[in-house]
């Protein structure tokens, strides 16, 4: 086994550090308005939808003749004739723009939750999590399996000691039933957006070496981490907390104690970090990739860009672009479907076998439309 290779379950962590940190807090209390069972019922779709999604991108990262990664998959299998090249040159402009912010609000979001937890000045707090999240990726992708992998234990660990204190506070009535079809959607849509891990999955398919059966697995394993963190977390935050707050956390560790704000606070610090190694490990080998320049050079322009963002505290701007990071994500949903069917056409076999048809594609569509509506119907 070569050195570099990544076991299933780190490829399985990369997939689940780059959700994590996607609004899991928010979901208590969307499910408050959806009622639990209801929010259990939508979890499921979720996951169902999300995994046949990434199993399609792992296909076209199997079968694309160079590279792997996302844009380069659309190349060969969508952008087709005089404007293939613009369209390709496009997309992977628009891409980096996009998540060079998007790794810019994760570094200012954790800043503010070191400075609240450690007093230092806020330039420090920021140089602090940039040299943590970005050093790890200059050293490859195994390095960032293994610090998933240790990261997302902890992360484990922590919230296990929150639900656990969940079950000594005062408990609150469970609203087991009921909601509205606007508080489904949106629980539908943030529960979609927590488990897309969309850039991650061509870094797990080269960790793996190509094997099918471990990327399948790893697939899975990464997204059920997820799940399961999103089940814990809602039904805990709605047993403890006297009032569900849009940011669990706050009303969360207010019913079970002021230290809880603490591990609330290293966990949204982790889930932000693991994040932020499988989105830049996926920026610096796309640009490696779409641009033939060397590896480290890759990685500087991978995460130096987020650093300055975040020191120039362009708040309005990258919200802005974090909003479009969401609509990126549908839009990628709605284009790999397409490009998975021209693969499954042009090249032969599939890692989705028989489940990869039409009916299929037409159902994933469909929760990706979904979701995009779900993200912006008033709750």
């Amino acid at each position: 086994m070569k050195k570099s290779r990544l076991t299933t379950w780190e490829a399985a962590c990369i997939i689940t550090g780059y959700g994590i940190g996607g609004g899991v807090l928010s979901l208590p209390y969307l499910a408050e308005k959806t009622g639990l069972l209801w929010s259990f019922a939508i979890l499921i779709a979720a996951l169902l939808a999300s995994y046949l999604l990434h199993l399609m991108i792992a296909d076209l990262a199997l079968k694309v003749s160079e590279g792997g990664q996302i844009i380069a998959c659309l190349s060969q299998f969508l952008f087709r004739g005089k404007l293939k090249k613009v369209l390709t040159t496009l997309f992977f402009v628009l891409m980096t723009l996009i998540l060079f912010t998007n790794l810019a609000a994760y570094i200012t979001g954790s800043k503010e939750i070191i400075v609240g937890l450690l007093p230092v000045p806020g330039a420090v707090a920021t140089l602090l999590f940039y040299v943590a999240a970005a050093s790890v990726v200059l050293f490859g992708l195994k390095a960032v399996g293994v610090s998933e992998k240790i990261s997302v234990a902890i992360i484990f660990g922590l919230i296990f000691t929150l639900a656990v204190a969940s079950f000594f506070a005062p408990p609150q009535a469970l609203p087991l039933a009921g909601g509205t079809i606007n508080g489904a959607l949106a629980f539908f849509g943030m529960a979609m957006f927590a488990m897309s891990a969309f850039f991650s999955v061509p870094q797990a398919v080269e960790g793996l070496e190509k094997d099918r059966r471990q990327i399948r697995k790893a697939v899975f394993l990464g997204l059920f981490n997820n799940f399961a963190v999103i089940v814990v977390i809602t039904f805990c935050a709605l047993l403890a907390s006297e009032t569900v707050t849009e940011v669990a956390m706050v009303g969360w560790s207010a019913g079970i104690g002021t230290w809880a704000q603490i591990v609330g606070g290293l966990f949204t610090i982790l889930a932000m970090l693991t994040t932020y190694w499988s989105l830049s490990m996926a920026l610096g080998s796309i640009v490696e990739e779409q641009m033939k320049w060397d590896t480290r050079l890759c990685w500087l322009i991978a995460t130096l860009p987020s650093l300055i963002l975040a020191l120039f505290n362009l708040a309005g701007f990258m919200a802005f672009m974090r909003l479009a990071g969401g609509l990126i994500s549908i839009i990628i949903a709605v284009m790999v479907v397409p490009a998975y069917l021209n693969a499954r056409r042009e090249v032969e076999g599939s890692i989705l076998t028989r489940w990869g048809g039409r009916i299929t594609s037409a159902v994933i569509i469909i929760a990706y439309i979904l979701m995009g509506i779900g993200s912006v119907v008033p709750v």
